[in-house]
């Protein structure tokens, strides 16, 4: 691997979280050159990402204003220049990490020998190529069961895994010296523990309270002697200007005051970095700078949290969270359920405490979970909880699927349910109060529709197999494989029909529709082949959950012949 290009037009977050598919390139590819196309409105960010060998810019403002205003062709001659100098290189392989058709179309023109992410194929149909492409698009939709980061998506899609864990950007020395002397004068000296708040996030719903801000801002002032800093960019300085108005302690308000590498600085230089789910939480954990993330709304931590060992989330854990995006919650009772107190007393324990292990119950209200990064054995960020609370059916699926979606998706060898099983028992006997007839209970239903995608995906091969043989043959019979692939079409609507009677089978049931989408050519014999191994895939997976949770059912104590392996 010689030459790598990266799409990613998307918010300077997206960009700081692809930093670790950049070092596990250079790690597993010694010398391989590699070229970021970002959106020119976060050009700057990128002086500050290690490895990155070329930067193209888009001018993605200037394209939509002029569409606007019906300046197609000059759209089309900005893009024009900009794949010309890109194509000035054979690339060996591009990954487009923008997931919008836009990104689709601009990724199919640009020159190289293989294509991961979403693109187009010469007939123009969307196409997502790489397994774990598809199973990003599938997380919005069936987000209630997701267990992985979207770092570590890219990671997958990107084939490689970093020896170096975490996100990465580089502060200049001299700006580092600049903050230090820029505190310095407002009265900050070495030893002060000083905690950053970020008040604003690109939407109101992933926004705490200004007010909850100002209580805990004064809280760590007079209780901890907390030095308070407020981040932020120049379009949320009017939050700033509230903050400043409520609170009756000292605050050092920097919001809009700041560059991005300042700002980068400044995040640095903070003991604690209390932060909305945005882009500066991410500059947080990049830095070195220990974070607790408030999560809120649509945001789902799994997805977006920190990324980083030894970072904190803390968040309503209420039937509606996360909730879906643009409901416009008229009462936002998880901006209310997690309290200044709460926030503050996270924060009093992470300044003495270190990295915690657990937490006890009556420090927190019933609904509030807090959680701590940490990278499991499999290299993947994971999130302990550190409240131990009653082990529900959603989580049970999560710990489930985080093995079993790799053991597909990577196309890994099956291990014995036992060994499958064992590490999975160990974590939810160890975080979380397990009842086991519960357990039984709550996985029977999706024990009966299991065994029935066993029986479709068996029946689909059939027909399948029927199907690749008869387009194999000299004079295939035409009108044959057209009532084959109606049978098809039946058996694919009796398992929709399943899946989404059985929310946590509705992921399995994407990942299948969306791989049926992305068959590329018109070759029947190629197509009916590439349609099996996506069969063969639903069969596994419904195979490997089944098993587990027929010996889960079948084992009510949940002890030595599960646990000890």
């Amino acid at each position: 691997m010689k030459e790598v290009i990266i799409i990613n037009l998307t918010r300077m977050g997206d960009l700081i979280q692809s930093t670790p598919v950049i070092m596990g390139l250079k790690e597993r590819y010694p010398g391989v050159r590699i070229t970021l196309l970002v959106s020119e409105t976060f050009v700057e960010i990128c002086k500050y990402i290690p490895l990155i060998d070329r930067v193209f810019t888009l001018k993605i403002n200037d394209i939509v204003n002029a569409l606007g205003e019906g300046g197609i062709i000059e759209c089309y001659r900005h893009i024009e220049g900009v794949i010309s100098v890109i194509n000035d290189t054979f690339y060996d392989l591009a990954i487009n990490f923008t997931h919008s058709m836009d990104s689709a179309v601009l990724t199919s023109l640009i020159r190289a020998g293989e294509i991961r992410g979403i693109s187009i194929d010469p007939q123009g149909h969307n196409v997502k190529r790489h397994p774990w492409i598809r199973y990003f698009f599938n997380v919005i939709p069936a987000r209630d069961y997701n267990p992985f980061h979207l770092c570590d998506m890219h990671l997958k899609v990107s084939g490689v895994m970093p020896e170096r864990k975490g996100l990465y950007l580089e502060v200049p020395r001299d700006i580092e010296d600049w903050v230090d002397h820029l505190l310095g004068n407002e009265g900050l000296s070495e030893g002060d523990f000083v905690v950053g708040l970020q008040l604003g996030a690109s939407a109101g719903d992933k926004r705490w309270p200004v007010e909850s801000f100002v209580k805990t801002a004064e809280m760590l002032s007079l209780r901890l002697g907390a030095k308070v800093v407020l981040t932020g960019s120049k379009e949320e300085a009017e939050l700033g200007r509230s903050f400043e108005s409520l609170i009756r302690t000292d605050c050092l308000n920097f919001i809009g005051k700041t560059d991005l590498k300042e700002l980068a600085a400044l995040i640095k230089s903070c003991n604690l970095f209390i932060s909305n789910d945005t882009g500066p939480l991410h500059i947080a954990t990049a830095v070195g700078t220990k974070t607790i993330n408030i999560s809120l709304a649509s945001v789902h931590f799994r997805e977006t949290g920190p990324y980083g060992d030894g970072h904190y989330v803390i968040r309503a854990e209420i039937p509606c969270s996360p909730c879906g995006f643009k409901t416009g919650c008229k009462d936002p009772v998880c901006k209310r359920l997690v309290s200044p107190d709460m926030v503050y007393e996270l924060a009093r324990m992470v300044r003495d405490g270190g990295d915690m292990e657990f937490i006890e119950p009556s420090v927190f209200h019933d609904d509030i979970q807090v959680y701590r990064s940490m990278f499991d054995r499999d290299g993947l960020i994971e999130y302990k909880p550190l409240i131990r609370r009653r082990l529900t059916k959603e989580i049970f699926y999560i710990i489930l699927f985080r093995k079993s979606w790799q053991l597909v998706l990577d196309r890994k060898d099956t291990e014995s349910t036992d060994e499958f099983l064992s590490p999975l028992m160990k974590k939810m006997l160890a975080w979380y109060d397990v009842d086991p007839e519960e357990i039984a209970g709550f996985t029977a239903v999706e024990r009966k529709a299991l065994k029935g995608l066993l029986d479709l995906s068996d029946a689909a091969s059939s027909v399948i197999g029927v199907i690749s043989r008869e387009s194999g043959k000299e004079g295939a019979d035409g009108s044959l494989i057209r009532e084959l692939w109606k049978n098809i079409s039946l058996i694919d609507g009796e398992i929709e029909k399943l899946c989404y009677s059985h929310p946590p089978l509705k992921a399995l049931l994407l990942m299948f529709r969306y791989g049926m989408e992305s068959l590329e050519g018109d070759d029947i014999a190629a197509l009916a082949g590439g349609a099996q191994v996506l069969y063969n895939d639903l069969r596994k997976h419904a195979r490997i959950l089944l098993e587990s949770l027929e010996l889960l059912a079948g084992t009510p104590q949940l002890t030595e012949d599960v646990v000890s392996g």
